[in-house]
């Protein structure tokens, strides 16, 4: 039994180590990277501004004295940040070091939820951490997701060879999906493209409310079912590849406690611009209607010779992650039907950055 204990304090005393070498070399490697990272953010900076100096000293707007001045003004400003900040990171380093001797060094636990880690991946694609303010920077690649919800209506629907024809479905389209947008200027919020995968739905209903669709000889028509239809409509899903060029009227932000502009994207108010093109996945005819007291459903699985393949045009308008949209299908619904039907959805689109 003695020997038993020994054993479990020895392999739990392993294992504490363990644990905190682990953290120790992931906690100086973080330090290491900060230290590197100041450096260079500062160097960076440096020559930005050294760079807008020799621009005014080239329109003659400075002089040559003003223009070393100021240049040697700058130099001692980010040389001082530096030093400071790097001293922050050495007194970090010195604590981590002094609490891994006195053995105080804690293993990190991961108690964090399933939609924290989710936010948090998030939020890691599309912002980093200033090295020397804290504050989160937007990058220049960034991620969305995107649910959109209309009202979908049918363009040339009430000629005689549909019959009654079509009506407008208040909530006959939506999307679903993510996008990628790429800032154009790394200096601007201005000019982006946006580019995604969605999946887009969308529901075709008809006047007539006891109305089908039919397929004869290769032509899809509106027919009368001859039953009282409590409901009949044609769905479809497609997956579509959506490209837009985005204009954000975003302002650049300012942060007092630090005195910094950054740059930040879906501030403001959006205007995209663009196209689609998308695969239909399935298409099928949903009917419902009453027999007996019974309520029988019946779903019609046929592409009922719409097209297989859709492309577009796409646009939206909107303020931060709202924004409204519009979308109109350029090729016909049907293939080789006489007369060319289009779908046109109108409705509400949030991005979520």
């Amino acid at each position: 039994m003695k020997y038993l204990v020994f054993l479990f304090i020895t392999f739990a005393s392993i294992q504490m180590s363990l644990a905190q070498n682990e953290r120790f070399e992931k906690e100086a490697s973080k330090i290491a990277n900060s230290i590197d990272s100041i450096s260079k953010v500062e160097k960076k900076a440096l020559k930005k501004a050294l760079a807008q100096i020799d621009k005014k000293l080239k329109k003659k707007d400075i002089t040559v004295e003003e223009a070393e001045a100021q240049k040697k003004e700058l130099a001692s400003y980010h040389s001082e940040r530096i030093n400071k900040a790097v001293s922050e990171q050495e007194q970090k380093l010195q604590t981590l070091i002094k609490n891994r001797v006195n053995g105080t060094l804690q293993s990190e636990e991961n108690n964090s939820s399933f939609t924290n880690s989710f936010t948090k991946t998030f939020d890691e694609l599309n912002y980093y951490k200033d090295s020397l303010t804290g504050i989160k920077i937007e990058k220049r690649w960034t991620s969305q997701f995107v649910i959109a919800l209309g009202a979908n209506t049918i363009l040339n629907g009430n000629d005689d060879f549909y019959g009654d024809g079509f009506k407008t479905n208040p909530i006959g389209y939506g999307e679903v999906g993510a996008t990628v947008k790429y800032r154009l200027r790394e200096d601007s919020n201005l000019w982006n493209l946006k580019f995604g995968l969605m999946n887009m739905m969308g529901d075709i209903t008809y006047n007539n409310d006891d109305d089908i669709l039919v397929t004869n000889q290769g032509q899809t028509t509106l027919v009368d079912s001859g039953i009282n239809l409590r409901d009949a409509r044609l769905s479809y899903f497609n997956l579509g590849i959506p490209v837009f060029l985005e204009l954000d009227f975003s302002k650049p932000q300012y942060d007092k406690k630090t005195e910094q502009t950054y740059l930040r994207s879906q501030q403001g108010f959006r205007l995209g611009l663009g196209g689609f093109a998308a695969i239909r996945l399935f298409t099928r005819q949903y009917i419902s209607y009453k027999e007996d007291g019974k309520r029988i459903t019946e779903i019609q699985w046929d592409d009922f010779n719409t097209n297989r393949f859709t492309f577009g045009l796409n646009a939206y308008i909107g303020y931060k992650d709202f924004s409204l949209f519009v979308k109109y299908d350029i090729n016909p619904i049907f293939r080789n039907n006489p007369v060319d039907i289009n779908n046109l959805a109108i409705g509400l689109r949030v991005d979520f950055n």
